[in-house]
This record gives structure tokens, sequence and C-alpha cells, in this order.
């Protein structure tokens, strides 16, 4: 009888700590997989004409290539470029989330504590336009650094939610969810989401 008194005393604390750790279970980039270096998403576009491809050499960086032609069609440097092997784990951790028509790609490099860069690529007429996130989401004043991060991914054909991680300069941890609408590539809409 002790003991269960005792356990109802504590459940609201019990019940805390599994909700505390469920939130920061399901607020990981990437999602816990067993494997934090596997990569999300996938690298190849609905169509199967591109594919996104890790060059560890130095500096290790991100391709799109054109599969039918084999050819480079945007590169960038990996958050962490220089070649060794903890930095290709942490490359080859990448997320690529494609909208299902494969006009627009969101290259999400692992968050290694707030590191690592969110870029969107608009393809259209053969021609790719890069958006690196930090154009969209500066850091507010009150945080301390901040990183954005692909959560969960395409809610539409246009829509993709993000979640942008801060830590305030009190040293608070904080999200805020937004969804970015590519219907109009040359004019990018940015709402809060729920």
């Amino acid at each position: 009888m002790k003991s269960l008194r005792l356990l109802f005393k504590c459940a609201p604390a019990i019940f805390l700590a599994l909700d505390l750790g469920m939130g920061a279970a399901t607020s990981q980039n990437p999602p816990m997989t067993g494997d934090p270096y596997a990569s999300r998403g996938n690298s190849k576009s609905p169509d199967g004409k591109y594919e996104w491809i890790v060059r560890a050499t130095n500096p290790i960086r991100y391709e799109l290539v054109n599969l039918p032609n084999g050819k480079e069609v945007v590169s960038v440097n990996a958050y962490y470029p220089e070649a060794n092997s903890s930095n290709i784990d942490y490359a080859k951790a990448y997320g690529i989330f494609w909208n299902k028509e494969g006009t627009v790609v969101a290259l999400d490099e692992l968050n290694r504590r707030r590191a690592g860069h969110l870029y969107f690529f608009i393809l259209r007429n053969g021609k790719v336009h890069e958006i690196r996130s930090e154009n969209i989401f500066p850091i507010p004043s009150h945080a301390d650094e901040g990183r954005v991060v692909v959560d969960p991914g395409w809610v539409s054909g246009t829509k993709i939610r993000i979640r942008q991680a801060l830590k305030t300069k009190a040293g608070k941890f904080v999200s805020k969810y937004f969804t970015i609408d590519f219907a109009d590539p040359d004019h990018v809409k940015v709402q809060p989401a729920l």
C-alpha cells in the first residue's frame, strides 16, 4: 500500500520526465534511427533525373548531378569541409527532401550542435537557384546561436515545414516552426506553423 501511495506521489514527476524525454527525442535532427550518421530523405529526384552525391575530397562538398549526362549542376561545401573521417561521417548524414514535382529540394546538413546549413534549391528551365535558410531566417538579436532544420518535411506539393532552433543569450533553448511556400519561387512565403 505504501509503494502505491509513493507511486501516486511520484506520478507527476515521472510523467514530466517522460514528456521532456519524448520532446527531446522527437526534436532531434536527424531522427534517432539507431544510426546517427544515416542519411535522411531521398538523394534522387522523383523523376530520377538528378541525384545528390557527397564528395569526400578536400573540401567535402555536396553535388547535385544530372544523371543522364553525368554533369554537376550545383555544388556547395559542407559546413565542416576538411576531409577527415569525422567530418566525412557528418557530411554523409545529410538530409535531402524533394517536393513531389522535383522542382524544389532542401539539403539539410546533420545538426552538430546547431552547426550546419539548410539550403533550398529551385530547379526550373535547366537552371538552379540557391536559397540559404539564413537569408530567410536570420538569427534574432535575442539569440546567442541558432539553426534551421527540416522538421518534418514537405506538408504539400509546395510547402515545407521547418524548425528554427535557438539558444537564447540567457541559455534557454527554444524552437519555432514555420512553413515555407514555394508556389511562387520568385516570392517565397514564410508563415508560422502550429
